[in-house]
């Protein structure tokens, strides 16, 4: 048996050796692994089927809203801030909610369903959306100082046009034409000249005293 042959036969050997040491604890590593990812995956499915569920009751609860079920409605929507306050779906069935009692005429029951729904809230587009959907209601009930309060805390770009819009209605309601005015010309920066409600915030700050056209 030459050299190299010796060589490969004692490598082979402590590889062998190694395996019938080592054997129990690489296939248990091996075991762990496929547990691990068998695991991940069942939790996927489960995250996958939550939200299959949430998206389910949240056709339920529309279904209940627009056919004028207002129990209903209201069980599948706390049903669902209850059970799914990890989705977007609780904040769009109280977006709901609310409008469909502001229209109604009790804008007093839209601010507490709002206020319960926004600390279950993560995203911050959908949590300034609830806030501005209150302030609006506060308006309504004459709330005015509560309305403020609650607009001077927001700050995402996307809404600057109506934060600011209700700031001026809030300010006019009080009878401060100056702020009014500062805050419906704020408005307006944000609103493009091809929005439909553009007209409508000209007319605010016309009657705020101000202008659209730059002084001569």
């Amino acid at each position: 048996m030459s050299t190299d042959q010796i060589d490969e036969y004692e490598q082979g050997e402590r590889v062998r050796k190694w395996l019938r040491d080592n054997g129990v604890s690489i296939i248990g590593g091996i075991g762990i692994g496929f547990a691990a990812i068998l695991g991940f995956q069942a939790w996927q499915a489960s995250k996958a089927g939550h939200r299959e569920e949430a998206a389910r009751q949240y056709g339920s609860f529309l279904q209940a809203q627009e056919g004028g079920n207002a129990d209903q409605a209201a069980a599948l929507a706390e049903s669902l801030r209850a059970n799914y306050a990890d989705t977007a779906y609780p904040a769009l069935a109280a977006l709901r909610r609310a409008a469909a009692l502001v229209e109604a005429g009790s804008p007093e029951e839209a601010v507490p369903l709002l206020d319960a729904t926004l600390p279950g809230v993560k995203d911050p587009a959908l949590a300034e959306l609830l806030a501005l959907r209150a302030a609006r209601a506060e308006l309504l009930l004459g709330r005015h100082d509560a309305a403020l309060a609650r607009l001077s805390a927001l700050r995402l770009p996307a809404y600057a046009a109506v934060r600011e819009e209700l700031m001026g209605d809030a300010h006019a309601a009080q009878g401060r034409r100056d702020e009014a005015r500062a805050a419906y010309q704020r408005a307006l920066t944000h609103t493009d000249t091809a929005t439909p409600t553009r007209v409508l915030l000209e007319l605010k700050l016309a009657d705020a005293g101000g202008t659209t056209t730059p002084e001569a």
